[in-house]
């Protein structure tokens, strides 16, 4: 199987008709697998629009039309067994359960608020929601965080401690790994957040895409690239989500033939004419 990339992108509320149809023709022409959408502010009446210009392969989470909200996008192209779709936490926690190629996939697109104590209730919320998946499936985390787990991840200070030490507890529980900072230990110039106000930059890494460390090797690239109308950039993931196929192997004998006399004898003449 070719294999297929996951992004995620922090839009800022793509809810104005002009702006959501250049995202999308954004996220089109990148040929993107999978995409999870954060802050896209949309409610119940957006849907028709998004089918529209997506096709009707859109899965939402709305909240309000000035708040949260998350959609998942999935290409024309790949076509997944869909089992279930849960809105875990409304507005901020969307879960589709799918098999691609043979291989059972939980995609998690995720929403963090900016608020701290709203973000610890959060993780506390989304951990326990983890908690119910089967961990012998392949998990895959993407979405905006809002928290920052390293120094380096960041220019200023992490104003909800309690909310990082739960998101870090979720992440070595599940066994989760950033696929970014794993294919880039060294990178500690790139972040996924920028703003420039008032004559100051802010920047740090609050998007990013996990996948389960059993899976690791799946996971060919990833990269974090400049978006249209975000002061959040795309961060991606390349991966072969497929059940693995045997290749070729040794032949090796049946051991229950050891015990036919009749295999033995025959095996035993054959071995000495040979």
């Amino acid at each position: 199987m070719t294999p297929l990339t996951i992004a995620t992108l922090n839009t800022r509320g793509c809810r104005m008709a002009l702006r959501r149809s250049q995202v999308l023709s954004f996220l089109q022409e990148g040929g993107y697998s999978v995409i999870f959408l954060q802050e896209t502010h949309t409610d119940p009446t957006a849907k028709d629009s998004w089918w529209l210009e997506w096709g009707d392969r859109v899965y939402f989470s709305h909240y309000t039309i000035r708040q949260a909200g998350v959609v998942t996008l999935i290409s024309p192209n790949l076509w997944p067994e869909v089992l279930g779709v849960a809105e875990a936490v409304q507005g901020c926690v969307l879960h589709l359960r799918a098999r691609i190629e043979g291989l059972m996939v939980n995609l998690i697109n995720v929403y963090a608020p900016t608020s701290g104590p709203e973000r610890l209730q959060f993780y506390q919320q989304a951990s326990a929601f983890l908690g119910t998946l089967d961990s012998h499936e392949c998990l895959v985390l993407g979405g905006d965080f809002n928290t920052t787990l390293e120094e380096r991840d960041r220019s200023g200070t992490e104003r909800c401690p309690a909310a990082t030490g739960t998101l870090r507890e979720i992440v070595e529980h599940h066994s989760l790994m950033d696929i970014w900072c794993d294919h880039h230990p060294d990178d500690t110039s790139t972040f996924t957040f920028v703003r420039v106000e008032a004559h100051r930059s802010s920047h740090s890494q609050l998007d990013h895409i996990y996948l389960s460390r059993f899976h690791l090797s799946r996971a060919h690239s990833s990269s974090i690239r400049l978006a249209p109308f975000s002061d959040h950039h795309l961060a991606t993931m390349t991966a072969s989500l497929c059940v693995e196929r045997p290749g070729p192997a040794y032949w090796h004998l049946n051991n229950s033939l050891l015990e036919d006399e009749g295999f033995v004898t025959s095996f035993r003449e054959f071995w000495l004419a040979w």
